[in-house]
């Protein structure tokens, strides 16, 4: 049977499935440069057409890939805190090893990220799917690291500003991996994030007060 008329049968919400799944394989064989619409067509099986119905251009399709797999990133991550033990040292825990689970750490989907990140500059929808994704997950980040603060007592401490910078640790981690997935073990990348948070609790915090006092 002809793929496209398969295709057409396919519930709407199965089509745009199929055509996140090939665009994700192109962005991770050719880029997103070399990502053209005619490439995720032919791994899709279907006509240019088909594509045009569902989206506006590629931007668009490749800023629904992008907020599919954060989606499926932030499922895990969130999934590992509500697992975790009450306190929030060990949910924080449960983050890092979710962070560096196999499924976040698989090559394929670390040369799709790469592809994600290089046209966040190029395409405004794509800069609007990384905005609303990293919000997301910075929040997530704030919100563990303010239980932390809570917990330890830590007055006017600053849990945005502490979820930037371990947020810019775990994607330089991220693209270390991606570019050299042997440079450290995922325990390694775990024990990297666990010694930053112990180095809040031991004076570190200082850094993230707010100006009106000290932590």
């Amino acid at each position: 049977m002809n793929e496209e008329v398969r295709f057409t049968r396919l519930e709407p919400e199965q089509r745009k499935a199929l055509l996140i799944e090939a665009t994700l394989a192109c962005l991770k064989r050719h880029g997103f440069q070399g990502a053209s619409i005619r490439k995720i067509c032919a791994e899709a099986g279907v006509s240019v057409g088909l594509i045009n119905h569902h989206y506006s251009g590629k931007d668009e399709l490749v800023a629904e890939a992008y907020l599919t797999v954060t989606g499926r990133v932030m499922q895990l991550l969130r999934e590992a805190i509500a697992e975790a033990a009450p306190d929030a040292r060990a949910r924080l825990s449960a983050f890092f090893r979710a962070s560096f689970c196999a499924e976040l750490l698989d090559p394929q989907l670390l040369d799709a990220w790469l592809a994600f990140w290089g046209a966040v500059k190029t395409a405004e929808e794509i800069n609007k799917a990384h905005d609303h994704s990293y919000g997301e997950y910075r929040t997530l980040l704030a919100q563990a690291l303010n239980d932390l603060a809570l917990e330890q007592g830590w007055s006017d401490f600053d849990a945005d500003l502490a979820a930037i910078a371990l947020s810019a640790l775990l994607d330089g981690l991220w693209l270390e991996s991606g570019l050299n997935p042997t440079t450290f073990t995922p325990d390694q990348g775990v024990q990297i994030c666990e010694a930053w948070v112990d180095g809040l609790q031991h004076g570190g915090r200082q850094r993230f007060c707010r100006a009106s006092g000290v932590c």
